[in-house]
């Protein structure tokens, strides 16, 4: 399929796409329309990400860096948080009697 059958086939399914939207805007669009209308969608999504493809060189199928491994993940995120009670500040201390006995 060269750049301009792809082009064609975006065409034909912008124009069926549309059909569709207008279907649907006056109410007449059925549950086989949605599924139609959702087909289009992936279909036009395939389309398009064949010709940006094709226009950057690249192979028409996969992503273009997938014999790239993914890099490791060095930030594992933040050193969490001691439990509220490790903080130590509800340790009893005995210099001054407790203000508010029985709250915790």
């Amino acid at each position: 399929m060269d750049e301009q059958s792809v082009l064609d086939r975006i065409e034909e399914l912008v124009a069926e796409e549309h059909s569709l939207w207008r279907a649907e805007s006056e109410g007449t669009l059925d549950a086989a329309g949605h599924e139609r209308l959702a087909a289009v969608r992936r279909h036009l999504d395939h389309a398009y990400e064949t010709l940006r493809r094709r226009r950057a060189g690249q192979p028409d199928e996969g992503p273009a860096d997938r014999d790239v491994p993914d890099p490791p993940n060095e930030l594992a995120g933040p050193t969490p948080e001691p439990r509220h009670t490790e903080h130590g500040v509800h340790e009893q201390d005995s210099s001054s009697p407790d203000p508010s006995p029985g709250v915790p």
